[in-house]
């Protein structure tokens, strides 16, 4: 187990952006995390201390630097041109969020109405604009087209890449192409800014509308100091969370979010609370005086869902002992068992003329279908990463 080195907190003067250019440049700074939010664990003057993932290097920055990425939510318009729309139209739901939180900090408790609308549709926006959703999607794309490209076989591949090119493929070629797609995990995905936007677009009504209706519990912490990420939203799961299966909104015990150095707040799906004394539909939500030991097991969880830094208050710290992971040793998802599904020689190849016409009859497309061949994959494939030719 690796412990964080780097959590002495000296007194550190704030970390300036050295080039923060053009105009045009600074809107296209766009945060992964809300600043307003970030406010919560930083010092009175905006210093926040990074940390990056295992424990170093550790700065203090200003929220305003903190969770920067150069056009992490501008999109490209069938035009071509480029969109920063979704930036601002986030920009409304975090103002209505930080007033909510404003209140939750001052003591109110609970928040109900369009302060709890408001603060579950932040909850539902920072969870699922984060990196870690945009690098999943990528991640499936590629076991898809992985999938997709071995089930086929190598010659339908060719006939792929010919009839896309208008020109032939040569068998090192085509050897060097299989190599890479069929590869565990697939061809190496670039995230897409669009498609990511697609999928938080659709998802977000019905997220903020589950997290509101669940139960929820604050936790206030009178010494003990609490920790933030780049992933602030952890989704937790029970210990005997099946290993193969995926941890998703719909299969998570808890959705922890600290909300500042001192507090931290919990939403659990009511589905827990199956069996309620009569007369009483719903649990309330209630508060809970923070202790060193839940103040220790939060932070682990949002460390250990953290992508690459943790952010505490500067002069804290909350680290302390706590096992932080290296980025690069996260888990990459993959679909279960499809090494067995590819092959060369295409999946079927075997099969009867007589068993192939059976098939193809039965499973004519109609305009409900959304089945998907090697033909459906467009060439070359839009968002592949250049590969590293092993010839």
């Amino acid at each position: 187990m690796e412990s964080c080195s780097a959590t002495l907190a000296p007194k550190t003067s704030i970390v300036k952006n050295e080039s923060e250019g053009t105009m045009a440049e600074r809107i296209r700074r766009q945060h992964t995390v809300s600043k307003f939010y970030l406010k919560g664990f930083a010092d009175q003057s905006g210093g926040i201390r990074r940390v990056s993932l295992p424990g170093e290097p550790s700065i203090v920055l200003s929220i305003r630097d903190a969770s920067v990425i150069k056009d992490f939510y501008t999109v490209t318009l069938p035009d071509g041109s480029l969109s920063d729309a979704f930036e601002r139209a986030f920009g409304k739901i975090e103002g209505a969020a930080a007033e909510a939180l404003s209140d939750i900090l001052a003591g109110v408790w609970p928040i109900e109405g369009e302060a709890r609308e408001a603060f579950a549709t932040w909850v539902a926006l920072q969870h699922l604009r984060s990196q870690d959703v945009r690098y999943s999607q990528g991640y499936m794309n590629a076991e898809m087209i992985r999938l997709i490209v071995g089930v086929s076989g190598k010659e339908a591949l060719r006939s792929l890449i010919q009839n896309s090119e208008s020109r032939p493929v040569s068998d090192e070629e085509l050897d060097d192409e299989w190599r890479d797609i069929t590869k565990p995990g697939g061809p190496d995905m670039a995230p897409s800014a669009n498609q990511h936007v697609r999928l938080l677009s659709s998802l977000l009504p019905p997220t903020a509308a589950y997290l509101r209706d669940c139960h929820w519990t604050l936790f206030r912490f009178d010494r003990r100091s609490i920790a933030t990420s780049d992933h602030p939203v952890t989704l937790v799961v029970a210990p005997d969370h099946p290993q193969w299966q995926g941890v998703g909104i719909a299969t998570a015990e808890l959705f922890l979010i600290p909300l500042s150095h001192r507090v931290a707040l919990t939403i659990q799906p009511r589905r827990r609370f199956p069996q309620l004394p009569k007369g009483i539909d719903r649990v309330p939500d209630f508060t809970k005086k923070g202790t060193t030991a839940i103040a220790r097991s939060i932070n682990q969880e949002t460390a250990a869902r953290a992508l690459q830094y943790v952010y505490h208050h500067p002069n804290e710290t909350p680290l302390q002992g706590l096992y932080l992971p290296k980025p690069e040793t996260r888990d990459r998802p993959s679909v279960s068992n499809a090494g067995a599904l590819i092959r060369e020689e295409g999946l079927f190849s075997e099969m009867t003329e007589e068993a192939r016409r059976a098939i193809s009859a039965s499973s004519v497309p109609d305009e409900s279908s959304s089945g998907m061949s090697i033909d459906d994959i467009p060439w070359p494939i839009p968002g592949r990463r250049s590969k590293t030719s092993d010839r």
